[in-house]
């Protein structure tokens, strides 16, 4: 949409008739238009903009409500074991045992969500931090190209005044057009791609909940493998 936003300048600025007689006299009329042009493709990449903040939003919100749901379960299911085992324990060892598992289970997966939360959470802040740095490149050259675009219409405006050849003024005006046309794509050619900017982010946060997953493996391991020497459980 920002490339878009600049080529009905150029176009409007080759429009006149072959004499070229009418350019100055219809200068203020042509430009009239490619400000409101401009004005228009902003304002809809303001809507896209917005439009997918509120679809970024909503997809975290459900994101991290499936989380909590799941969480949730998983608790009720750990809780209805640890009845089961208390029901088991005979001996005061064993329950000892159980209630030693329970803490043990209940550590690990407080390491485990502390640890995904902070994943997630990074990922999240990365993922703003790389939208706001994209936003603000791209508004960089925008801005670039406005200013551009106004002195080249101040240019053609003071060489009217000026009583310069309306032809003269008009191809000078599409030359300085064309040129800040050319900046413009090459600025945001140079801007980085959002998708290359979360490659890292998601590859971050791969690497830590995959950390934190191994980490509460290990510590689950040990915690059964301390209840079945308790219970008297051999493999």
């Amino acid at each position: 949409m920002a490339a878009n936003m600049i080529l009905p300048t150029v176009a409007l600025a080759q429009r006149e008739t072959p004499s070229q007689k009418g350019f100055c006299a219809r200068f203020s009329e042509l430009t009239s238009k490619l400000d409101q042009r401009i004005a228009d493709r902003q304002a809809k990449l303001e809507e896209k903009r917005l439009e997918r903040k509120a679809n970024l939003e909503k997809k975290r919100n459900e994101r991290l409500a499936k989380l909590a749901e799941r969480r949730q379960k998983r608790q009720e299911n750990f809780a209805e074991h640890i009845a089961k085992l208390e029901e088991r324990a005979t001996t005061e060892a064993q329950k000892q045992a159980v209630a030693t598992f329970k803490a043990a289970v209940d550590s690990a997966i407080a390491a485990y969500k502390a640890a995904v939360d902070a994943a997630i959470q990074a990922f999240m802040d990365g993922v703003d931090a790389a939208i706001t740095k994209r936003k603000s490149e791209v508004d960089a050259a925008l801005n670039a190209f406005k200013s551009a675009k106004q002195a080249a219409v101040d240019k053609a405006k003071a060489a009217c005044a000026n009583g310069v050849d309306p032809k003269t003024v008009r191809e000078t005006f599409r030359a300085d057009m064309k040129a800040a046309q050319e900046k413009f794509k090459s600025d945001r050619q140079a801007i980085e791609k959002l998708r290359t900017l979360l490659q890292s982010l998601i590859a971050a946060r791969k690497e830590a909940i995959s950390k934190a997953h191994e980490d509460f493996k290990a510590a689950m391991e040990k915690a059964r493998t301390d209840l079945k020497a308790a219970f008297g459980v051999t493999e």
